[in-house]
């Protein structure tokens, strides 16, 4: 999952890697950024990647959305990372889990189609589903 890691645990809290681009500068959250189109192809091939890698293993995030991704290197080669993770819930179990999916495709469909490529929210929903059960 491309999620930054833990660097150090004290009690309760987490602290997690600084994510940076190729020039040491913390990249930005994908809501900032203006990606040219081979660049927003290539993070939503990879959004949709992590989104069923999560959904195969029977969780949503719950809150995804281009405020809780980062977009590096998009002049290089574009790195998206999921951040905000610790809500995650079990698709299974939670009651409101397909209703936090419905809200992640949403959030992130509306994004990347309002940058001009066409992602269906409804379709997105019905792929991740297929690779939950």
């Amino acid at each position: 999952m491309p999620v930054p890691y833990p660097v150090q645990l004290d009690g309760g809290e987490i602290c997690m890697e600084l994510v940076t681009d190729s020039d040491a500068d913390a990249a930005p959250r994908l809501h900032q950024v203006r990606p040219s189109f081979d660049a927003l192809v290539s993070l939503y091939d990879q959004l949709l990647s992590a989104m069923r890698t999560m959904t195969a293993m029977g969780l949503v995030h719950g809150d995804l959305s281009p405020y809780n991704t980062l977009a590096a290197d998009l002049d290089v080669s574009p790195r998206l990372v999921i951040i905000d993770v610790p809500q995650v819930v079990e698709l299974a179990s939670n009651p409101h889990a397909m209703d936090f999916l419905q809200r992640d495709c949403h959030a992130m469909a509306h994004w990347f189609a309002n940058r001009g490529l066409p992602v269906d929210e409804g379709e997105l929903v019905a792929d991740l589903l297929g690779y939950a059960w």
